[in-house]
């Protein structure tokens, strides 16, 4: 049992962890508290029953993977994982957001047993809202405060809950890394560079999120606009009132996965972009370990090859000379693609235009905004760079999802299962728990001490340790040269 600020709550306890789930960090964000800042959650009487996991915010779960169907919005809760044993000494604290576009995904779904009994950490999951419940922008919304960043602001209130409560699980609350990938980790961005989020954390983990890739950022005049176009199309049935006594599933339906939705900057909140606040000096210090998957973008290319399989009705279809032409002119411009396809052949990459395709997309969206984020952010702090490279990876779980012609290996998301169990993914290897086990260390080491055991990132030298399986895996790399940085450079 562990007592929190709003009462006591009973976990479950296995031969190295205790577990304490569903915990409310903040009041259902329900009825008038629908776009409308967390408020606090209320007290409970007796002990609370944190064997089993809270809802998951409203998401469509159109990609299993990803995150559960879910249309209940009392969803703002929390999970805590601590190793099972006593410690003389208070342990530090990892609190994980999960990815999902800000419009899928849970806390729970990732069991975090093997990072915090190896790791000797407590680590926190997350959920916060999602989609249009979560990151929507209107005029209209802004009553109570600013639009477009209710999830963000969940996000800042499960951090304070755990600066009160990390000592009722043994955890050090001046000592908490906060860390997330894809969505989540560009959102250890916007905490990085918000004023109010000073002295949550103490080290930050970002995993396939480069702050300075602006696809995880959207300014504010924008953001309104596109809330405001996208609300002018479904009033012509639904009212603003309607939005507000609306169902969540009616909501999820009504605004689908668009707009985007990211943090919104430019507002009291975000008030500068990550790229204005490393160029000032103004935003919160402290040290950083950054770093994305080699082959990034497989993951995308392997979905639009399933998108083409579907939409011509042929299983054996895939990505075609002609489709990675066109893919470039549409992600970069007719212009420039003509000069990327030059630089990345089809022949160089095992007369695979998927494999060109995908690397292409990888450098030009990831890897070079990557090497600017960690030169930006090494000029203030300590940061680390890292590059996930594994070529074997465990495949998803799901039986429908079919391995593709092309090696996907260290591809988005392929990480995870080495730091957390997670059912959508196959069990690991020998060889990839022993590459798990090495990451766990070096993730939880830099939570300890803020540190890792490679030459750090430096604006002049864009450090970096790759991290695969199988003798000699972990390296250190030329990784702006591996990602052809000064062609990207020359280009914009």
């Amino acid at each position: 049992m562990a007592r929190t600020d709003k009462g006591a709550v009973h976990g479950t306890v296995t031969d190295t962890v205790r577990t304490f789930q569903g915990i409310p960090y903040a009041a259902p964000p329900t009825g008038e508290r629908r776009w409308a800042p967390p408020a606090p959650a209320r007290r409970w009487h007796g002990v609370r029953d944190a064997t089993e996991p809270g809802a998951a915010c409203p998401q469509t779960g159109l990609i299993p993977p990803v995150g559960p169907k879910s249309n209940d919005e009392d969803c703002l809760f929390l999970n805590v994982t601590t190793p099972r044993s006593a410690s003389t000494k208070p342990r530090p604290v990892m609190v994980y957001l999960h990815g999902g576009d800000h419009t899928d995904g849970e806390g729970a779904m990732h069991g975090a047993q093997r990072l915090a009994a190896q790791g000797n950490v407590i680590v926190v999951t997350v959920n916060y809202r999602l989609a249009a419940l979560g990151y929507l922008a209107h005029p209209d919304l802004e009553k109570r405060g600013e639009s477009g960043n209710f999830g963000f602001l969940d996000q800042q209130a499960a951090l304070r809950w755990v600066q009160r409560n990390a000592t009722a699980f043994g955890g050090d609350p001046d000592n908490v890394t906060l860390f997330g990938q894809s969505a989540g980790g560009y959102s250890t961005c916007a905490h990085l560079v918000a004023p109010s989020s000073a002295g949550l954390f103490d080290r930050v983990i970002q995993k396939s999120a480069p702050c300075t890739a602006t696809m995880g950022q959207r300014n504010r005049e924008d953001a309104l606009a596109e809330g405001v176009a996208t609300a002018s199309e479904i009033e012509k049935e639904h009212s603003l009132d309607d939005w507000r006594t609306a169902s969540p599933e009616q909501l999820v339906n009504l605004f689908g996965m668009g707009p985007e939705y990211t943090p919104v900057y430019g507002g009291k909140l975000l008030p500068r972009t990550p790229q204005e606040a490393f160029a000032s000096g103004q935003f919160n210090k402290v040290p950083v370990l950054q770093g994305i998957n080699r082959y990034e973008e497989r993951a995308r290319v392997y979905g639009l090859e399933l998108a083409k399989k579907a939409a011509t009705g042929d299983p054996d279809a895939q990505i075609d000379q002609s489709d990675y032409h066109a893919y470039l002119e549409q992600e970069f411009g007719t212009e420039q693609a003509s000069v990327i396809a030059a630089r990345y052949p089809i022949s160089a990459y095992d007369n695979s235009p998927a494999l060109a395709l995908a690397a292409a997309l990888t450098d030009g969206n990831w890897a070079r905004h990557s090497v600017d984020s960690g030169r930006a952010l090494s000029g203030h702090m300590p940061t680390y760079t890292y590059e996930f490279a594994d070529s074997e990876v465990p495949w998803y779980s799901d039986a429908n999802y079919q391995k593709p012609e092309f090696e996907v290996g260290a591809a988005h998301t392929f990480e995870l299962p080495y730091l957390f169990e997670l059912d959508a993914y196959q069990s690991l290897t020998p060889a990839q728990q022993g590459l798990s086990k090495e990451m766990i260390h070096i993730w939880t080491d830099f939570a300890r001490a803020g540190k890792a055991d490679w030459k750090p990132t430096t604006p002049a030298a864009p450090n970096a340790q790759s991290l695969a399986s199988g003798p000699g895996g972990i390296h250190p790399v030329d990784f702006a040269k591996d990602h052809c940085y000064d062609f990207w450079k020359s280009l914009r």
